[in-house]
């Protein structure tokens, strides 16, 4: 089965606060027969807010990009987590239990059957300096 590969990047500022900035470029199937997999019914930056909220950022201990890439199934379950690249161990190790505890996500269709779908996500950390 063919699959599609979504670039999305996100800017999170390490630990101290919430997402700032989402940039998501996809690389999608022109069909009009052919829908996208959505989360909670919305769009990524309902996934972003997902990882933020449940993501450890002290596990990020320097600036760096943690990539992985994953499927979202015919049922819409997040499988098959890859961690392709991370700027620490214990960075990778909390990218897959967060992914682990995603909910189900509204899988893609083709006209109107339900199909696999690999994403690719990148994510970049950086460290936030505190004016005293």
């Amino acid at each position: 089965m063919k699959h599609f590969f979504f670039l999305v990047i996100a800017f999170f500022s390490f630990q101290f606060v919430d997402a700032q900035e989402l940039l998501m470029e996809t690389e999608l199937v022109s069909s009009p027969d052919v829908t996208n997999p959505k989360f909670n019914g919305g769009e990524f930056n309902k996934f972003y807010e997902f990882i933020n909220q449940n993501f450890n950022y002290s596990t990020v201990t320097k600036e760096g990009d943690i990539v992985v890439a994953f499927t979202v199934n015919e049922l819409g379950e997040v499988k098959k987590i890859k961690v392709l690249k991370f700027p620490n161990i214990e960075a990778a190790t909390e990218i897959i239990r967060v992914l682990n505890k995603s909910p189900k996500w509204e899988p893609a269709k083709r006209a109107g059957r339900p199909f696999s779908v690999e994403i690719k996500l990148p994510v970049n950390f950086q460290m936030k300096l505190i004016n005293h």
